[in-house]
């Protein structure tokens, strides 16, 4: 027993208690929500005139500190671990984000004073920090787990989105303000959990053996992003009612692809994220350039539908990456959103000076955008190159992991996510041993139909319909993400 209870922590490392999941979850969605009311260009009324002026230049102030702090947390995490162990960072984060927002608001809404406004879009930089603790936070998660915590993350970013369009302006900006302090009193509990904080990522996903960052992957992710700005720029969604949809859109792909992970996750093929993408992407620039009817709401919806997906799917690809990578979480997610970010800005310089310097015609345009996608799936960013991090890895030294202590240590996982009683863990284990029906009863003094129903529930707990395929699951338990 005392065995059991010291080799706990390592046992259920990246397996969280409902109550850390639900942290977790709400202080990723607190934050993402933050962040997308504040990219929004309808939810809020324009600045004042002397500050409106200086919008153009705060935003790209911001984007530049953004990138070099992104890249100056990325090294202070190779050198010296984890952020979540510097605390000035857990609390410093969400309070540098809230007095920037409320600088922000205070000197270009409120008050005309441009260079405060310059000052509140310079410190909002410091989400770097929030975002990349967050990261953290995500990959101490069993991989299988990844994506229902993101998606329901996003679900709750959404509705924080929709909540903020009900209200009239002040209340808005007040609601905003407040939401990095909450997303940071959860980070905060997280940080207090030592259990939590005894999870690792290195003992939820085996060994570390990616050596150098996974470029053309992160390059690829870069010219999505790029491709969702030029479709929403040169649609005609600019309306609050439309924005609507957007949202909506977002909170339906957000509760659907929250809905999937919670059935039995450890089955899903996370490559059929990908397999969506180029479909859902070449189907909005249909949708949204394509079709002149006049009528925003699908053209809103659309674009909601295919950013929300894309952003599900890039938080698990850099997750995936980062539980197998020898580099930090925090320095994984730094490249993956500083090429995002890079991408995104040069494309919004393009369209707002190149394009409309070349006078290109719409439908030479839309093809350009459309043959982008379909390249950038073909030679940057393939389904081969995806797949293979999300693929269950073959180890050829798995066997050496399958001592009775380990199958011992996954199948008390087992029994905690499954809800298997102690009969049917002696059963299960006795299974994965490759005892027949006729050693397990006579080991445990039970006749077969007692045991043939004790598997039955064995089965239809594990979600699984045969003996091989409860012993593949219980022998990858805990292994390969």
């Amino acid at each position: 027993m005392n065995n059991s209870t010291t080799m706990r922590p390592v046992a259920l490392a990246g397996s969280l208690s409902p109550t850390a999941f639900a942290v977790l979850t709400g202080g990723l969605g607190f934050y993402l929500g933050w962040q997308t009311v504040g990219i929004s260009p309808t939810l809020f009324p324009s600045p004042q005139e002397g500050g409106a002026s200086w919008v153009t230049a705060g935003s790209h102030l911001e984007t530049a500190l953004f990138v070099v702090l992104l890249g100056a947390l990325a090294l202070l995490s190779q050198r010296r671990g984890p952020l979540m162990e510097q605390p000035i960072l857990v609390w410093g984060a969400p309070l540098a984000i809230c007095a920037a927002t409320a600088i922000k608001y205070l000197c270009g809404w409120v008050f005309d004073l441009p260079t405060g406004l310059l000052i509140g879009y310079g410190l909002k930089a410091t989400k770097a920090a929030l975002f990349l603790l967050w990261a953290e936070c995500l990959c101490r998660v069993r991989f299988r787990d990844t994506l229902l915590c993101v998606a329901l993350g996003y679900a709750l970013t959404f509705a924080l989105c929709l909540l903020v369009a009900g209200l009239t302006p002040l209340p808005a900006l007040i609601v905003h303000t407040a939401l990095p302090l909450v997303s940071g009193a959860l980070l905060w509990t997280l940080r207090a959990d030592h259990s939590f904080m005894a999870l690792s990522p290195s003992e939820s996903t085996g060994a570390k053996t990616l050596r150098r960052p996974p470029w053309r992957l992160f390059v690829g992710v870069g010219i999505l992003g790029g491709v969702i700005l030029v479709i929403n720029t040169l649609s005609e969604t600019k309306s609050p009612s439309a924005e609507l949809y957007t949202l909506l859109a977002g909170l339906t792909v957000s509760l659907v692809t929250a809905a999937i992970a919670a059935r039995r996750i450890e089955r899903l093929d996370f490559t059929v994220l990908y397999r969506w993408l180029t479909p859902l992407f070449v189907g909005s620039v249909i949708l949204v350039l394509v079709l002149e009817s006049g009528n925003q709401q699908y053209e809103a919806f659309a674009i909601g539908t295919s950013w929300s997906f894309f952003r599900i799917f890039t938080w698990t690809l850099w997750c995936s990456i980062a539980l197998r990578s020898r580099l930090t979480a925090a320095c994984v997610f730094a490249i993956g959103q500083g090429a995002l970010t890079i991408c995104s800005t040069i494309t919004q310089l393009g369209v707002d000076y190149v394009l409309p310097a070349t006078h290109l015609s719409a439908p030479i345009t839309i093809s350009l955008v459309i043959v982008l996608i379909v390249a950038n799936a073909a030679f940057v960013m393939s389904e081969s190159d995806v797949s293979r991090w999300f693929k269950r890895r073959s180890d050829p030294k798995a066997p050496a992991l399958d001592s009775e202590e380990s199958r011992t240590l996954r199948l008390q996982q087992a029994t905690q996510e499954f809800g298997l009683s102690k009969r049917e863990e002696e059963i299960a284990l006795l299974v994965v041993e490759g005892k027949n029906n006729a050693v397990i009863q006579e080991r445990l003094c039970i006749t077969e139909s007692t045991l043939r129903t004790h598997l039955r529930n064995i089965y239809g707990k594990a979600s699984v319909h045969s003996r091989q395929e409860l012993i593949d699951t219980l022998r990858t338990y805990g292994e390969e993400f």
